[in-house]
């Protein structure tokens, strides 16, 4: 697969799972909605198509209902030392990191730096630098947990 789609991949779970942090709605009903109503859709006035592996993107979703969503948010509040804990980060940011530690839990060692550099990608189209280098160093701690 292509390195283009893989990246629209990562991006639509990040999607999805921002839409069931917001709404606890479960997440492959939001799945299917998603593919049934967006994918392969022109959104706005655009001329790009919302395009992903519908396969890679079944994996990821799967990578996410496996995790302990709320012993990534302990974790991560032991890492931090600000008073702001994990729950009241923004959705997006929370998105990322469950989304990234999920797959890149399932993964296999070589393949970490690449994984970890398109999320951090991602999150430079959605939240400032500094959020984009609290969002590295969070992954990075848990990858290097896991070591």
């Amino acid at each position: 697969m292509e390195n283009r789609i893989k990246y629209k991949t990562r991006l639509a779970a990040i999607q999805l799972v921002s839409q069931q942090l917001v709404n606890s709605q479960d997440i492959e009903s939001i799945k299917n909605d998603f593919d049934k109503y967006y994918r392969n859709t022109v959104i706005d006035n655009s001329s790009e198509k919302v395009e992903y592996n519908v396969n890679f993107l079944s994996k990821l979703v799967d990578y996410f209902k496996r995790i302990n969503s709320q012993y990534i948010f302990e974790k991560i509040n032991s890492l931090i030392n600000f008073d702001r804990e994990f729950e009241k980060w923004d959705t997006i940011n929370k998105a990322i990191i469950l989304v990234a530690i999920s797959e890149l839990r399932n993964s296999e060692k070589e393949k970490i730096k690449i994984i970890l550099n398109d999320y951090l990608e991602v999150s430079k189209s959605f939240v400032s630098l500094k959020e984009t280098k609290l969002i590295n160093s969070i992954l990075d701690k848990l990858i290097n947990e896991k070591k």
